[in-house]
């Protein structure tokens, strides 16, 4: 448990800022390359890095199925928060192109991850 603390504190942060109130970004054409969508990304590839070094430290060395681990739990907690969102607090949205820059954002930690490890190697 101890190898996943920064995850789970990074994961509190992103609990935090997912249930306070909507921050109003400017509009855009490209939604989804909107500023908001990149904060999705950026968090979720950082709690998807946090969470395959977490396995890495658990396992001494990092395994495949310890890395698809990593983003399915990092994209079920960002599907759950959307749900949760849309649930239970006033202005604030279920979006699917959050979720998807949720899982590409999970997608770049697992690469970057990878990188890394490899680097180190």
């Amino acid at each position: 448990m101890k190898y996943f603390i920064p995850a789970i504190l990074w994961g509190g942060l992103i609990l935090y800022l997912s249930s306070g109130p909507s921050i109003q970004l400017p509009p855009t054409v490209w939604d989804f390359l909107a500023v908001d969508k990149l904060g999705h990304l950026i968090f979720y590839g950082i709690l998807t890095f946090l969470i395959a070094f977490g396995f890495y430290k658990k396992n001494q060395g990092i395994q495949k199925k310890a890395l698809l681990k990593s983003l399915i739990i990092s994209s079920i907690y960002g599907i759950s928060l959307e749900i949760m969102q849309y649930s239970f607090f006033p202005n604030r949205y279920f979006e699917v192109l959050d979720i998807i820059a949720n899982i590409s954002g999970s997608l770049i930690g697992i690469l970057f991850f990878k990188y890394i490890y490899h680097k180190t190697r």
